[in-house]
């Protein structure tokens, strides 16, 4: 049994004496989606009749797409469940039952049903993940953000668990789904160390980044103390001069200094 959306007509509100009427009138653009969902619907249920239930499905999900009701999950989930997809026929009964309440009672019925007899040939997953914000996939499909607080439907099998958020290394898990039977999956992201891979250990982070080491003044480095002592041995006579960083175009007032004096760079 398929459910049909009707479509709902402009309604005019009772006035009291001696006042205007008060009339209810849609817009334009919501009449027109409400008409286009409608033929979309009635097309689906052809295509369902026929057993067409790939073509029935698309024309459900493009009436849903147009006019949003939640009536059209039954549909979606019946299309599902005769596609061979329990998942996402599970899905689509589930969210039938929660949001269209106000559907006829044999519909929500039958909705129970199928979502019932479905959900015995599925195993479900437990996920948890420490990670807030975490996007939560099954065999690449995502299903969720961490903390994820509804069990997920799967297909009896092995599956691929992940859990991915930027500047976090993936977690990933293989699981066996058994019917009838919730498995509990932990995945736990860690931080990606965003250092450069030729720093040390202890580099200090800047921006997410290794800092630069502070360049060294000429003096304090060691090929500069080998160079000279190596001219000195020589018996050369070596005259140093160190310029002066701050100054430009030689008007520095520090006076130019040899060898074995200090001077601020």
């Amino acid at each position: 049994m398929l459910l049909v959306c009707s479509t709902i007509a402009a309604v005019a509100a009772a006035a009291t004496p001696g006042e205007a009427p008060s009339v209810t009138v849609q817009s334009t653009s919501d009449s027109q989606a409400k008409a286009r969902a409608q033929a979309l619907l009635s097309e689906g249920t052809t295509a369902y009749g026929r057993g067409d239930y790939a073509s029935a499905l698309d024309k459900f999900t493009a009436a849903y797409r147009i006019f949003p009701s939640p009536k059209l999950w039954f549909n979606i989930g019946q299309a599902n469940r005769d596609l061979g997809r329990p998942v996402e026929a599970v899905e689509a009964f589930d969210r039938f039952l929660t949001e269209a309440d106000d559907a006829p009672p044999e519909t929500l019925t039958e909705a129970r049903r199928s979502a019932a007899e479905l959900k015995t040939k599925l195993g479900q997953l437990k996920v948890t993940c420490p990670t807030d914000g975490a996007e939560i996939t099954v065999d690449g499909k995502q299903v969720g953000s961490a903390p994820l607080g509804n069990m997920v439907w799967t297909t009896p099998g092995r599956h691929q668990v992940a859990a991915q958020l930027e500047g976090f290394s993936p977690a990933i898990e293989d699981v066996v789904a058994v019917a009838g039977q919730a498995i509990t999956i932990d995945l736990d992201p860690r931080p990606i160390d965003l250092r450069a891979a030729n720093q040390p250990p202890d580099a200090a982070l800047v921006g997410g980044a290794a800092a630069e080491p502070e360049e060294k003044p000429l003096y304090q480095r060691a090929w500069f103390w080998i160079a000279v002592g190596a001219a000195v041995g020589a018996g050369a006579a070596v005259a140093v001069i160190l310029a002066n960083r701050g100054g430009g175009g030689g008007a520095s007032n520090i006076p130019d200094t040899t060898l074995g004096a200090q001077r601020t760079f």
